[in-house]
């Protein structure tokens, strides 16, 4: 009967048992993908006060470093006070996570945001090398018609395509292994590069 009585009270229950994960002192926390930075937003709650407050990110998911700092006394008696930053240089092209550290209080949950934009490289092919498919990304912005040629190494034309916006998958499972090149052209602009298949 006990056993009953736990699970029923964990199914009515289950919803504030799951907000209650996130700090006490926090009453929302989100983090937003925007072109070539990331936001990240929360909200302190009326009544907790902290010490200073660090935004930490990781791109493990174990190992945090602070990327920005806020000092002194940072909540309010009464109301809830709202925070941002602006992440302008998050590692491209790569699983970030984020935590709010409120001075000796503890931290909040970690978020986890993938984060598949190029920010001071130019271009990126990958896997290396190429067993099936491969991804070509574009610093570029994400209404741009890309068009893409791909050459063997004789310079024949073996694949040709056309796409909009970042991120372009090239079908190269029927492929010969090898050495090939690629050109994308976006208005006046033009990435060459090359990739090896296996």
């Amino acid at each position: 009967m006990r056993i009953v009585l736990t699970f029923l009270f964990m199914i009515a229950f289950g919803c504030s048992m799951q907000a209650q994960l996130e700090h006490p002192f926090i009453r929302s926390y989100e983090i937003t993908v925007l072109d070539a930075r990331i936001q990240v937003s929360w909200v302190l709650n009326g009544g907790s006060t902290c010490y200073g407050m660090d935004v930490e990110r990781s791109t493990d998911g174990s190992t945090f470093t602070a990327v920005h700092r806020i000092p002194g006394i940072c909540g309010d008696p009464s109301v809830a006070v709202p925070f941002d930053w602006i992440d302008g240089s998050p590692p491209e092209w790569s699983t970030l996570y984020y935590r709010i550290r409120m001075g000796v209080d503890g931290t909040s949950s970690v978020k986890q945001v993938v984060f598949d934009q190029l920010v001071t490289t130019d271009q990126r092919i990958f896997p290396v090398p190429v067993v099936e498919n491969a991804t070509l990304a574009l610093n570029v912005p994400l209404s741009a018609a890309v068009r893409i040629q791909v050459h063997d190494t004789q310079g024949k034309l073996v694949q040709e395509l056309a796409g909009i916006g970042r991120n372009h998958t090239l079908l190269l499972a029927t492929f010969a292994p090898g050495a090939y090149t690629y050109t994308a052209t976006t208005g006046s602009r033009t990435f060459q590069g090359r990739f090896v298949k296996e």
